[in-house]
């Protein structure tokens, strides 16, 4: 049983592997923030407060930029039990010698000019804007936090701006203060626990929309919409028109939605939307110039659920956020638009995969440590592949089931692929292991090469893998063949295949490799051959 047992845990190995550096060794549980945003400038004042689990004897390294001057740090209760604290490399220093499970508050006080993750910007529309912009791992560019995925917490904000100004953050709003200087702070608390890349906060002047609730038979979620007043009607009526079908779609083929509200946020970001739990940023200028789409939006309503309420815990297994919500918006354009516009985001996908360059590297690629890189097509579009092709090989009852237990296991936590398979080898009572290692391990896919013989009553079919010696060869059970209006079936492994169907007493005048498109393969049909 042991042999058994470490053989297992020999193969699942890649799925469940770590490549991440600077992983902290301590436990964030809460971060309480404080900013004062200045009416011209862009010097910040703020504080945080922090609570955390101390989980070992090493010292808590708190990441902050460097270009951020700390001006106190202090541990209340704690200081017989917390040494001096010293900066290194971007980190703060604190020396501890608590007890393992016990927990550290500290309260970090810093100023300075942000160089990442917070951009002030202003001009003669919209005049002056504010908004994070965290992704990867910029939230350090200006507040204090275990800046990694696989340390999720909660978060409070209290936002102090300039008079006329708004604040969106993520979570529920619990009160606006107005100071005897005019200017007032807005407060937001998120009471679930999300990763630092989604904890944002965005200053503007907004025209807000409230929308009905959505999905309500399950659970009601309030949705606003929140844009510079002049684009407002155009956001209302064209990319949101729909998002209360989204989220009752997505609801009830995953569970719940994670938290308490949704807000759609015109933001000054460099991508065209960002997934911040709660508070969603769609890029000004595409809502500005009437380009962004519906499917973006679907994109980005999609890693409510994958993402942010279930989080990789690891950077290197980013296909399950950014795959998941790639295949969820071609989930919507399948409610939406039927299986045709299904079909045709899920071509447009693999035309994204067949065309790229980081095509000729695993998925789960564990060499790289650049981040920003990792947002490629492996595990954007082919992401979503590995995705359909599963849901194509168990069926949709075993797929959804799947997806819906693997969304309720790591709920507000995270989650490694290792995670995901074993939650849908449960789901489709058996073994997927060898799925997974195939569809993140190896680079590439399968082209497929095609020859037809027909002798007698009998229609053989050799199918050779063509595709580059290096990205080996791909195991595709029941690969589909429409033989001349005829459905056929056949195991796919190996270099060459060949199955033979009786019930053809000629060569059938067309042949379709995979007419429904479940897999991510390229084909060709050999000459026709008749066999006398």
């Amino acid at each position: 049983m042991l042999a058994l047992l470490l053989a297992l845990q020999a193969v699942q190995g890649p799925l469940a592997q770590r490549a991440d550096s600077a992983v902290p060794v301590h436990d964030a549980l809460h971060y309480d923030i404080t900013l004062q945003i200045p009416d011209s400038g862009s010097r910040i004042v703020g504080q945080v407060e922090a609570t955390w689990r101390i989980r070992g004897s090493a010292p808590l390294r708190v990441d902050l930029d460097s270009v951020l001057a700390v001006t106190s740090v202090q541990t209340p209760g704690r200081d017989a039990n917390v040494g001096a604290w010293t900066r290194e490399s971007g980190r703060i220093v604190i020396p501890q010698r608590l007890r393992v499970g016990d927990t550290l508050v500290t309260r970090i006080r810093y100023a300075g000019v942000p160089r990442a993750g917070l951009i002030f910007a202003s001009d003669g529309v919209t005049g002056r804007t504010v908004f994070a912009d965290n992704w990867p791992d910029r939230a350090r560019g200006w507040f204090p936090s275990h800046d990694y995925p696989g340390d999720k917490a909660t978060v409070a904000f209290h936002v102090e701006v300039p008079a006329g100004q708004q604040v969106r953050a993520n979570g529920r709003r619990t009160g606006v203060d107005t100071l005897a200087n005019g200017r007032t702070v807005w407060h937001y608390r998120m009471a679930e626990p999300i990763p630092t890349y989604t904890m944002v906060v965005g200053v503007a002047h907004f025209a807000v929309t409230t929308l009905d609730p959505a999905a309500c038979a399950l659970k009601c979620v309030p949705q606003s919409i929140w844009t510079y007043p002049a684009d407002s009607a155009w956001a209302e009526t064209v990319p949101f028109r729909r998002v209360d079908e989204m989220v009752l779609l997505f609801s009830e083929r995953f569970g719940t939605y994670p938290y308490d509200e949704l807000a759609h946020v015109q933001a000054n970001t460099i991508y065209g939307g960002v997934e911040n739990s709660g508070a969603i940023w769609y890029d000004q200028k595409a809502v500005a110039r009437h380009t962004l789409s519906e499917r973006t939006v679907a994109h980005e309503i999609g890693h409510q659920w994958f993402g942010d309420g279930v989080t990789e815990g690891d950077w290197h297994h980013l296909w399950l956020s950014e795959g998941f919500a790639t295949y969820l918006a071609a989930l919507w354009a399948e409610q939406a638009g039927g299986d045709s516009a299904r079909a045709a985001a899920m071509q447009g996908a693999a035309t994204a995969v067949f065309t790229s360059k980081v095509t000729e590297r695993p998925i789960l690629d564990f060499e790289t440590m650049d981040l920003m890189g990792l947002l490629n097509s492996n595990n954007y579009p082919k992401g979503s592949w590995v995705l359909h092709s599963l849901r194509g090989l168990v069926g949709d009852a075993a797929f959804f089931a799947g997806m819906r237990s693997y969304y309720g296991r790591y709920r507000n936590g995270n989650a490694l692929s290792a995670d995901f398979a074993a939650a849908m080898n449960d789901a489709a009572g058996t073994d997927l292991t060898w799925y997974f290692l195939q569809a993140l391990t190896q680079p590439g896919y399968p082209v497929l090469s095609v020859r037809m013989t027909q002798a007698g009553d009998s229609l053989t079919l050799r199918v050779r893998q063509v595709q580059p010696e290096r990205w080996g060869t791909y195991r595709l059970p029941g690969v589909e063949f429409l033989a001349g209006g005829k459905l056929l079936r056949a195991d796919v492994v190996g270099r060459e295949t060949t199955v033979s169907f009786r019930g053809f007493d000629a060569l059938p005048a067309s042949l379709a490799i995979d007419p429904d498109g479940w897999w991510l393969l390229q084909s060709r049909l050999e000459p026709r051959e008749d066999v006398e």
